[in-house]
């Protein structure tokens, strides 16, 4: 697993959105990024900035 961006796009989300972590969102963003990171993603910023464009995502479904 890709802790570290992760981490990363979770914190910044955050911050942000000024909310707190989505309920279920760490294990989903984990296994997104793994699945990207296991296709040939391997820049960590570019894993970051796609774990926030999920994240928002995710929370966007999650409000409506």
């Amino acid at each position: 697993m890709n802790t570290h961006s992760v981490d990363r796009a979770i914190h910044i989300y955050e911050a942000l959105a000024d909310r707190s972590e989505p309920k279920g969102a760490r294990e989903k963003l984990a296994r997104h990024l793994d699945m990207l990171y296991d296709n040939g993603e391997h820049d960590p910023h570019r894993l970051t900035v796609h774990g926030l464009s999920f994240l928002r995502d995710y929370d966007r479904k999650r409000s409506s």
